[in-house]
Order: structure tokens, then C-alpha cells, then sequence
């Protein structure tokens, strides 16, 4: 799993020739648009697969500039283009379907392109690269099976941004750094018309920077995000819905793997709560994944984390124990799966499934020992009856959670005793210093050291560091 957010070229090259040799492929194959991510992508492409890398640019793709602008970048990389003309045969499927929008049009351009680079990279042996970034992706601004089809997406995990930073470290040509997209392409497929955000808007979002955009926006990019969420699912299936395949283990041992390595690191718990839930929800396939954790004094559950955008379900809740399905699992110490949530007498919220669209729910314990401190919960968006494989797997990585945080609290405690018994040891020398320079008593010594606190509104301890500073000379 590559590191999210990381700008670092070598880190992406390095992933992209891991990708190569793990597919056995000869290179790759990248369309060059004229626009920058494109450009990004041919430039790892190019360090990553050296002469391995087959550059297309498309007639008819965008004006004249475009494709201007996509030579530019084949020069720049020193690659050979592969020119194609796809109007023809455009032309060709368009004529059978005279009444259809302009933006059946759109997205049958997108597909046929895509087509073209696989027929291209299929009698070479190679992987087919896309520019989709994270960016991209939650706003569902791609059109599905088209550029999202790809066997590669290098940028997936960047907002555009971040992909704008790796352009500028890539030393790309300055005229293709300039470029500025639009954000359009929000509806079910592309259709062409402005979107009321930008994407320097949309990063903000993704990025937490809540206080810097109005709640009206939020919302509209909320809602995009939702309407959009269908493109970002799976192909849907009978069997993918009620079987494990082997990329299902291999997410499931990364996922177990990410979760182990955060119980040795020094992160902070809401960091690991947040790390979990999105490890969770992928590798689950999940549409929302909740972490409950049990407040042992007050014997009630809090909601913790969710790797879901909903405002309605980010609500601060409390439960108690023994209520609802939650308290329910925290009570009797065992995982619970339900069918249907609408349908359980033990599930309290209702109209929020009905209004998100939650179906099937399975909720497994996080124990350490015997010791239960609080509940995963993953969500399906159709009726799904989760196998004994599927219970084992979030068994695993629940309790591996509970240890990840158990640790990490533990650790946050140690520090704070540590620091207290630091400062402790500091404020007595102080005091002992002033009482032998200022002939006080130790009462009066330590009066004069939280006076000083006040009136320069700094702490015990960084007084007693100045005077250990100013007087042990």
C-alpha cells in the first residue's frame, strides 16, 4: 500500500516497477492529454520503466492547444508518440444512436479511448496507466469503465494539489504547470457543465480544512461525493457478495499488516482509529465502517471514527451498554450479523440506514484478553450475508485494533507520568535555588514560582527552566 499523500517521485516510481514486476509486464502504456496529470504520469512512468514506455496521444481528444500541449510533454520526456484517430470510428458508433446527448457522446469517447490503449498494450505485455487522482475519484469526476478502467493509478492517493507539487518537482515544462482545469464531469456520467466548486475547493474538503469553506459548499460537495459513491463500487455479483477471492486474502493480510505496524508506531489513537476504519472499510468492501469504544467508567459507547462523509451519521452518539445492536454486542461479548437493519428490533436507527441506504451490518467486539473496549461495525449498501471467513477476518483485525489502541493509550499515559515526574524534578530545583538565593522559606519559594506563572501566563515548569537559566549561573 503505497504511503498516503506522498509527493515523493522515488516512492511512486519504486511502487510502479514493484507493479510492473508483480504483473510480469514488458512496460507501459500512458495517453499523453496535454493536461498535467497526464504529464505526471508519463514522467514516472518514464524513470520508473526507462524506454519501456509507450506515449498515445488521441486526435480529436480536447483543441488544438491540447494536443499541442500533449507533444510538448512528449518532447520534454523524450518519448515517441503513438498518434491514433478515433473520430472515425466514433463517427461510426455515434451514427447508430442519432438522438442520444452529447454526453452518451462524452463518455462513449472516454470508453473507446480506453479501449484503444489496452489494444495497444495487450500484444506488448504492458500495464495500462490512468491519471485519476484522489481528487478525482471522491468527486466522481471519471467516467466509469473508461479513464477509471485502467491497470494502474499511479496518483490515486494524491489530491490534485499534491499532484500539482509533484509536477513542479518533476521540473515539468512551465507552460503545462500553468495549465488550470475546470471542475466539471459531477453527474452519473460526464456532462459538461460547470461545477459550482473548484478543485483547490475540493482538496480543501478532502483535507479537513472545513473551517475555510462555507457550510453551503460543504454540503454541495457532499452531496456530489454521495451521488456520485455507486462509480467507486465493485462490479456486483452473487458470488463476489457472498465469497472470498484471493485478492480478498491479499487485502485482508495487508490490512492486518498496516494494522500491526500502527500498534508499534507512535501515533496518536485518533490517528490509528482513523487509519483503521478506512483499512476496514476496504478491505471489507464496506459502504460504512463505524468504531465504537467503551467508556469502562460510565458504561457507555462512543463513536470514535468512521471513514463515512454522511453528517447525519458523524453526529456525536452515545450508547449505553446493552443498547441497541452496539451495546448489545459490548453486553454479551460475541459478533452479531444482521441481514437487513430495517427489519432488527435491536437496531435504533433506522430512518439514518433508510436515508444512507444501509442494508447488511456485521458488528464484532474489539477485545484485549476477555476484555471487550469497543465495537467495529461494517455496513453493506444490498442485503449480504457475511460468511464465517468474512466474521474471522474483522475478528482479526478488531482485536489486532484493540491492542493497536490499548498500546497507544497506554504509551500517551506513560509520556504524560513521564513529563509530570520531569517537570516535578525541575520545579523542586528551582525552588531549592531561589530559597538558597533569595533566603525564603520553601513555602514562600514555591508561592514566588506560581506568582511568576501567573503574571507571565507561562507554566511551572518553563518558569523553573528560566530560573535554573538565570540564577544558576
Amino acid at each position: 500500500m503505497m504511503q498516503p499523500g506522498s509527493t515523493q517521485p522515488a516512492q511512486i516510481e519504486t511502487w510502479m516497477r514493484g507493479q510492473i514486476d508483480q504483473a510480469g509486464a514488458a512496460g507501459l502504456v500512458v495517453e499523453l492529454t496535454g493536461g498535467i496529470r497526464s504529464a505526471v504520469v508519463a514522467a514516472l512512468a518514464a524513470k520508473a520503466a526507462p524506454g519501456k514506455v509507450l506515449a498515445v496521444i488521441c486526435r480529436g481528444r480536447g483543441g488544438a492547444g491540447d494536443l499541442a500541449d500533449a507533444e510538448l510533454a512528449a518532447r520534454f520526456l523524450t518519448l515517441q508518440p503513438q498518434w491514433i484517430d478515433l473520430e472515425p470510428a466514433l463517427a461510426r458508433l455515434q451514427e447508430q444512436w442519432p438522438t442520444a446527448s452529447p454526453q452518451v457522446g462524452e463518455a462513449l469517447s472516454a470508453r473507446l479511448r480506453m479501449s484503444a490503449l489496452f489494444a495497444l498494450a495487450d500484444p506488448r505485455r504492458d500495464l495500462v496507466l490512468g491519471h485519476l487522482c484522489r481528487t478525482d475519484w471522491e468527486i466522481g469526476r471519471f467516467t466509469r469503465f473508461g479513464d477509471a478502467a485502467a491497470d494502474l493509478q499511479p496518483l490515486l492517493h494524491l489530491l490534485y494539489r499534491d499532484v500539482r507539487t509533484l509536477a513542479a518537482d518533476l521540473a515539468l515544462p512551465a507552460r503545462i504547470l500553468a495549465r488550470q482545469p475546470t471542475m466539471r464531469a459531477l453527474g452519473p456520467e460526464p456532462r459538461g457543465e460547470d461545477a459550482s466548486f473548484t478543485y483547490p475547493q475540493v482538496d480543501a474538503f478532502l483535507a479537513d480544512e472545513l473551517p475555510a469553506l462555507p457550510e453551503a459548499l460543504q454540503f454541495k460537495i457532499r452531496e456530489a461525493i454521495a451521488r456520485t459513491e455507486d462509480r467507486r463500487q465493485p462490479p456486483r455479483s452473487l458470488s463476489s457478495s457472498t465469497t472470498l477471492t484471493a485478492l480478498d486474502y491479499d487485502r485482508s493480510i495487508e490490512a492486518l499488516t498496516v494494522i500491526s505496524k500502527a500498534i508499534t508506531s507512535d501515533q496518536y489513537v485518533e490517528d490509528i482509529l482513523r487509519l483503521i476504519v478506512m483499512v476496514t472499510a476496504e478491505v471489507m468492501n464496506s459502504s460504512v465502517c463505524s468504531l465504537w469504544l467503551l467508556d469502562e467508567k460510565e458504561r457507555v459507547l462512543r463513536l470514535r471514527a468512521t471513514q463515512s462523509i454522511n453528517r447525519d451519521y458523524l453526529k456525536e452518539r452515545v450508547l449505553h451498554v446493552g443498547e441497541g445492536v452496539v451495546g448489545r454486542v459490548v453486553r454479551e461479548n460475541r459478533p452479531v450479523s444482521i441481514l437487513d437493519v430495517l427489519t432488527d428490533p435491536y437496531f435504533k436507527e433506522k430512518e439514518l440506514a433508510q436515508k444512507m441506504g444501509l442494508v447488511s451490518m456485521l458488528s464484532i467486539p474489539m477485545r484485549v484478553k476477555d476484555r471487550v473496549i469497543g465495537v467495529i461495525n461494517c455496513y453493506t449498501s444490498h442485503p449480504h450475508e457475511f460468511t464465517e471467513l468474512q466474521v474471522n477476518i474483522l475478528t482479526t483485525v478488531a482485536n489486532q485494533a484493540a491492542v493497536a489502541i490499548e498500546n497507544t493509550e497506554l504509551l500517551v499515559q506513560t509520556r504524560v507520568i513521564e513529563e509530570e515526574l520531569a517537570a516535578r524534578k525541575i520545579i523542586e530545583r528551582a525552588k531549592d535555588l531561589i530559597i538558597d538565593r533569595l533566603h525564603l522559606s520553601g513555602e514562600e519559594a514555591y508561592r514566588w514560582l506560581r506568582k511568576r506563572s501567573m503574571d507571565t501566563r507561562k507554566s511551572m515548569r518553563e518558569v523553573a527552566e528560566a530560573v535554573l537559566l538565570t540564577m544558576g549561573n
